[in-house]
């Protein structure tokens, strides 16, 4: 995949839920044999922090190290570490491109997330790098994503999107559920027609397994997508983030995206930024 390595990142602050998204990173690694690296970031607040309780870099390391050898051991998957000074508005990035990993991993407390991202402040670092992301809450891993769900609009027209759903289809022999939004409009509804021919004739030509139907422009889409992940207990949703059509690229949430994203149901979700991957689809 690319120039990628089997790594997954993981931003990692000690809490409850980074300790989920440890799990889910555990068990995407032991099912395809790669690594996980565990990133602390020290902010300017933690520096504080750790220098009102006289912490150094030594403990904070020798913390790291000792949950890795923990990890290692319940997991049987390798993990490593590295603690470093910076924002996580911009070292997750640095570092996935560092260490060139193929997935990040991030837990979240539903609109509160690691070390106080809310709402708003969170495609920040969703969207800070091209790799994608994959935001658990309080759920943990249940032995693959075997059942993914995917929304469509017509603003999700996207090759990246369709190579990545098979991809990791492929992976777990997944089924894909698709739920396409339908409204009154003709142009909308011969255009959202068009995109699910060429979705459904993609999966069936690639051998993945997958159903689709439209959701009639009701009620809110987002709480269709949840209601519908219920439905079929998905174990991952899958969106992608959108380009504006300013000069300067700033990728950007759907207003839905977000409440998929933090969905009370605390189904994982991955989110896809517009980066193509170097894998063969047939019909593309």
């Amino acid at each position: 995949m690319e120039n990628r390595k089997k790594i997954i990142l993981v931003p990692f602050d000690f809490t409850d839920v980074a300790e989920i998204a440890v799990n889910h990173a555990a068990g995407l690694a032991g099912h395809q044999d790669w690594t996980v690296h565990l990133l602390h970031i020290i902010n300017k607040d933690t520096r504080a922090l750790l220098n009102v309780y006289k912490v150094d870099d030594e403990l904070v390391n020798k913390r790291l190290q000792d949950r890795v050898g923990e990890y290692s051991a319940k997991y049987g998957v390798p993990f490593t570490f590295e603690a470093r000074e910076g924002s996580i508005f911009t070292d997750i990035a640095k570092a996935a491109e560092e260490t060139k990993a193929s997935f990040i991993i991030m837990g979240t407390h539903g609109k509160q997330g690691i070390q106080h991202i809310v709402g708003s402040y969170a495609h920040k670092v969703i969207t800070s790098t091209n790799v994608p992301f994959i935001v658990v809450q309080k759920r943990e891993y249940r032995e693959g994503y075997n059942k993914i769900v995917i929304p469509l609009d017509d603003s999700i027209e996207s090759r990246q999107k369709l190579k990545w759903a098979i991809y990791i289809a492929k992976q777990f022999d997944a089924v894909i559920h698709v739920k396409a939004l339908y409204r009154s409009d003709e142009l909308y509804k011969a255009k959202i027609r068009a995109v699910l021919n060429k979705v459904v004739e993609v999966f069936d030509k690639n051998e993945v397994k997958f159903d689709a139907e439209f959701v009639a422009d009701s009620a809110s889409f987002a709480k269709q997508v949840i209601d519908y992940t219920k439905k079929v207990d998905a174990d991952l949703i899958m969106i992608m983030t959108n380009q504006d059509s300013s000069p300067i690229p700033n990728f950007l949430l759907n207003p839905w995206d977000e409440q998929i994203i933090f969905n009370e149901t605390n189904v994982p979700v991955m989110t896809i930024n517009p980066r193509d991957i170097n894998i063969t689809v047939v019909g593309m």
